[in-house]
């Protein structure tokens, strides 16, 4: 269950966003829309620790006030995606600093808010995912997200994580075709790498939000920089 926040001031603007939302097309997960006639119960539902998968502010009726409860909601919760619609263009500046998922023009375009709630159910679907392996010191079990890039070591593979570093016998095509669906991408002849680590890429490097960085075959240079601006997250 997918589970959307959306709050206004103006009915008519809830029921509006609310339709734009159910007509995602072949969404993979159930939506769950929780719309808020004013701020004063989504706050009291953030500060008593519900958490959304998505929080979309509408425009309301006076300038900035969505963003004055983007900011009161962030600081309940770091991490809960934010989003709002505003036609300020100080909101969008100011958005950096709360921070915000999107800001959205108004009226905001449907097409848009489509193409993030896909990314954002297929990010989370992707963390509740874990990756198992065994080796001579048993098994061993990751989430998804935490496994940074695989790297193979003759016939070995090293598995590098947030929590450390493993081998294990496997080959990095079998890797490839297991973990592609999973945002995995084959970026030399030696790395699969999981796209969500990307920081930056410049000509035949890959720099990781660790600061790690990986040698990019020139032949996987465009297919790696397409997906990464698919995804949103160049």
């Amino acid at each position: 269950m997918f589970h959307i926040a959306i709050c206004d001031s103006n009915p008519q603007i809830l029921t509006q966003l609310t339709d734009n939302i159910l007509k995602l097309p072949n969404p993979s997960d159930v939506l769950s829309i929780h719309t808020f006639l004013g701020e004063q119960a989504l706050l009291r539902d953030c500060r008593q620790g519900c958490c959304y998968n998505l929080v979309l502010l509408g425009p309301f009726q006076q300038d900035h006030r969505n963003l004055a409860l983007a900011r009161k909601i962030r600081s309940f919760d770091p991490q809960m995606p934010i989003s709002l619609i505003s036609n300020s263009f100080q909101d969008s500046l100011a958005g950096y600093e709360v921070p915000l998922y999107r800001c959205y023009p108004h009226p905001f375009p449907p097409r848009i808010l489509h193409r993030d709630l896909q990314e954002l159910i297929r990010k989370r679907r992707n963390s509740c995912y874990t990756f198992v392996f065994s080796n001579w010191q048993g098994l061993h079990r990751f989430p998804l997200k935490d496994v940074i890039y695989f790297k193979a070591l003759g016939s070995r593979i090293q598995v590098v994580t947030a929590l450390g570093n493993y081998e294990y016998r496997e080959t990095l095509g079998g890797l490839e075709k297991q973990l592609g669906r999973f945002n995995f991408m084959r970026i030399h002849r030696s790395y699969v790498l999981n796209l969500q680590w990307v920081r930056n890429v410049w000509g035949c490097e890959v720099t990781l939000l660790n600061g790690s960085v990986l040698p990019l075959s020139k032949h996987r240079s465009r297919e790696l920089r397409e997906s990464l601006k698919r995804q949103n997250i160049e």
